[in-house]
């Protein structure tokens, strides 16, 4: 019996130190009968889309081929979904965030809707970086947004709530880059402030590139600014940053800027086991270049361009490292209607 007893204890001293050199192995079979819940904080608009493009092809990349699935969860701009699979949903590899990065924003503006740190979710990279443009309804008298400026008439923007492109990049152009605009929020989605625009209820709008250049080319919008992440199709419109007249709101607008460098990012819920977060980091990237996602991608006009997890890690990072200075600026500008 202490024979034995000795010989387990030393097959395991022996086991021990070769399992922590080579590292806990993945469990093949782990996904096999499996359903993956992707959930997307948004109804409709490129996020969505895209969202669903990789949910389509993601689970044939994965090993057992698990079924996946997509869970539409928009509210808060965004955060109601972030804030649901950081704190409610099972680290278990199960659960994946299809996020907007302009949640952080909202964090490191200390927003009190906010429950959730986004340097602590397991990036497992995005599908691609993405622009934001500022539009008016087709019915506005305006061309060009030197016009609207100029007018000093009041313009009434359709927002979803603070830390959103459609919060955030009107009110910066209004406080420092002198337009006369009325932010509205408390739309759930995009999508709801298009039909806003479409019946009249308010005449502006900002969101992703790809979002609103959908929107332009069916002839519901017209837009008049963008961000410096380029948008295809729109390079010839002001950037935001050059109309600013503060070196603030120059200052500012850069960060807003940031979480589009990253674009539509996906991620695991903080304590989501290693191996599965490689597993699926790994199928995530086999999946951005799988030529029938890239077929039905482009019939989208969605713009589809691997940034790899360390670099959505990376990137995240060095937005919430901000000196104390611009910290002062965002709590003052971008926190004011959240806190």
């Amino acid at each position: 019996m202490r024979r034995t007893l000795a010989y387990g204890v030393l097959l395991a001293a022996l086991i021990a130190p070769l399992a922590l050199a080579t590292g806990a192995k993945a469990d093949p079979d782990f996904y096999k009968g499996k359903t993956i819940n992707i959930v997307i904080g948004a109804k409709g608009g490129s996020l969505t889309v895209a969202a669903e493009l990789v949910g389509r092809h993601l689970g044939k990349h994965i090993p057992g081929n698990p079924t996946v699935i997509n869970t539409q969860m928009p509210g808060g701009a965004h955060q109601i979904a972030t804030n649901h699979v950081y704190n409610v949903a099972k680290p278990d590899g199960l659960t994946i965030l299809a996020a907007n990065p302009s949640v952080a924003i909202a964090q490191l503006s200390k927003a009190r809707t906010v429950r959730f740190d986004v340097s602590k979710f397991e990036w497992i990279g995005s599908s691609g970086a993405d622009g934001v443009l500022f539009a008016v309804g087709v019915k506005s008298p305006y061309k060009t947004f030197e016009e609207m400026r100029k007018s000093g008439a009041e313009v009434v923007a359709g927002t979803t709530g603070p830390g959103s492109n459609a919060h955030d990049f009107p009110m910066l152009l209004k406080e420092f880059a002198g337009v006369n605009l009325r932010l509205v929020p408390g739309y759930p989605a995009n999508s709801d402030i298009l039909l806003a625009i479409e019946r009249g209820e308010v005449t502006a709008w900002s969101a992703l590139g790809s979002t609103v250049s959908r929107a332009a080319e069916r002839g519901s919008v017209r837009p008049l600014v963008r961000g410096r992440t380029p948008v295809p199709g729109y390079d010839h419109l002001p950037i935001d940053e050059d109309l600013a007249t503060d070196k603030i709101g120059k200052a500012l607008m850069a960060i807003r800027s940031l979480p589009l460098s990253i674009g539509r990012g996906f991620a695991l819920p903080p304590g989501t086991p290693k191996d599965r977060v490689a597993m699926l980091t790994a199928a995530f990237e086999k999946t951005i270049a799988d030529p029938q996602l890239l077929e039905e991608a482009k019939k989208a006009n969605i713009i589809i361009n691997l940034v790899k997890a360390d670099e959505v890690t990376a990137n995240f990072k060095a937005l919430l490292d901000q000196p104390p200075e611009v910290l002062e600026a965002m709590n003052k500008y971008l926190a004011s209607a959240s806190q």
